[in-house]
């Protein structure tokens, strides 16, 4: 029973993990698009550098964000795995 309440707790825990890092994507493709904006607007050539400038942190950022949800989506789908592993042996067990 405990273990049980363990297992639905780190689900959560994962699920909510999982729930941040998707709003990280949404707010980091959304800053990506207005530094496209602003670069397609820009007037001048301190305007253009600076947009430029925006640009680049912008897509560091989203691709940095990126890789730590990839990373932690991979992690997730190894824990799910061994707890699936670890129920089907319990139940093999059981019936030996």
């Amino acid at each position: 029973m405990l273990k049980g309440r363990r297992e639905r707790i780190a689900a959560q825990q994962r699920m909510s993990e999982r729930e941040k890092l998707v709003d990280e994507v949404r707010l980091a493709e959304a800053e990506w698009r207005q530094a496209c904006v602003r670069f397609d607007d820009a007037l001048g050539a301190d305007q253009v550098d600076y947009a430029i400038y925006l640009l680049e942190a912008a897509e560091q950022k989203l691709d940095m964000t990126l890789r730590r949800a990839r990373m932690h989506w991979h992690a997730d789908q190894a824990a799910q795995l061994s707890d699936f592993r670890m129920e089907s042996a319990v139940v093999g067990g059981e019936g030996a």
